[in-house]
């Protein structure tokens, strides 16, 4: 788990459980909490130190409601849903490519 998420360079990870179902998010610093108590990382599963809000927004969500969430949630990455279900999780960095036009427009989830 810490190591996918090293390697990705993200700043954090959808959870979902066996049925796809979006059950929560684990940011570095949940594992960095974690690791700060004490806990074995090399024991502890993602369901046992992710956050259990599963804030996301719609592929119709605008790019503007969408970084007043994230200002006001203090989010670093955010799910966005298509028909129920998590599609994928944009950045910060990716809503301000889409706002200029360097990006994915998640209102339309077409590469630009």
């Amino acid at each position: 788990m810490v190591v996918e998420l090293l390697s990705t360079h993200t700043a954090g990870a959808l959870v979902v459980d066996d049925r796809g179902a979006f059950i929560g998010f684990i940011r570095e610093f949940d594992v960095l909490r974690a690791h700060e108590a004490g806990k074995d990382l090399n024991r502890l599963t993602a369901e046992q130190i992710m956050v259990k809000d599963r804030i996301s927004v719609t592929d119709g969500t605008s790019i503007e409601d969408a970084v007043k969430l994230m200002e006001e949630k203090r989010l670093l990455n955010l799910p966005v849903t298509v028909n129920g279900k998590v599609a994928y999780s944009i950045t910060r960095h990716d809503l301000l490519r889409a706002w200029i036009g360097l990006g994915v427009d998640i209102e339309t989830n077409i590469a630009q």
